[in-house]
């Protein structure tokens, strides 16, 4: 029943704008980026390491502003559509489980921030690409280890997009996800680079994608494990109880 109401709530996504932003906000980023590094002629004075510099950018840009952003939107347009249509008295009058509707939901957008990811991968590949057309090397792209890092960064989001699922499940007003999202990012500014990153789990991806040692990493994912799913239990269990009240 779970993969079958993930597979309807796929087919509810197919021309939404859920799905665009999947591609679009990670083209900006790398877009942006590529931007920067023309200005600063690093392509032709040969003073980059063009991956390693080029990839670290990208991934500073998008888990410092973008990822928690397009997390905050995503969760508001897959739950605001059953707030704005009052499609949720429909829904919950199937015999489905409440929990497996919230965890359906909650994987279709695991799945929308992995494949953003991928995008980006695939974008900042393409770039790459372009740039070897003009003597640079491809080896650093190729030996990459890119599944890996889609996987990272989709583990490391767990707690924000429990969080951030859970608050736009229960409240109709989208503006309340898209604000935390937004405050969210202010909040890495302040704390990404501090010792107190291990309290703010939108600061995960961010260590698990460009932290500076393995063991930094690894620290990133056992946090994002242990906070994102203790969140999950209680968050379907608490919301799943309430529906059933209301």
């Amino acid at each position: 029943m779970l993969l079958t109401l993930f597979r309807i709530e796929a087919l509810k996504v197919r021309r939404s704008l859920a799905l665009w932003m999947m591609a679009a906000c990670p083209l900006m980023v790398v877009l942006l980026n590529t931007g920067v590094l023309l200005k600063n002629r690093g392509i032709n004075e040969g003073k980059l390491q063009l991956w390693q510099s080029f990839w670290m950018g990208n991934v500073a840009i998008w888990c410092y502003f973008m990822l928690p952003l397009f997390i905050a939107l995503c969760t508001a347009l897959v739950n605001g559509s059953e707030h704005r249509n009052r499609a949720w008295r429909l829904m919950l009058t199937l015999p489905i489980s409440h929990r497996q509707l919230y965890l359906s939901k909650l994987m279709l957008i695991g799945c929308l921030v992995a494949g953003a990811t991928t995008f980006m991968l695939l974008f900042c590949w393409a770039i790459n690409f372009a740039f070897s057309l003009y003597g640079h090397s491809l080896q650093a792209a190729l030996a990459f280890p890119m599944a890996w890092f889609i996987v990272k960064l989709t583990i490391a989001s767990l707690p924000v997009l429990v969080i951030q699922h859970a608050i736009a499940w229960r409240y109709a007003n989208m503006v309340l996800p898209l604000g935390i999202g937004v405050s969210a990012t202010m909040g890495i500014i302040q704390l990404g680079s501090s010792e107190y990153w291990r309290f703010f789990p939108w600061t995960y991806p961010l260590m698990a994608g460009n932290g500076s040692t393995s063991s930094l990493q690894a620290t990133a994912l056992t946090l994002a494990l242990a906070s994102g799913l203790p969140l999950l239990a209680l968050t379907s269990y608490w919301l799943g109880k309430r529906e059933i009240a209301d």
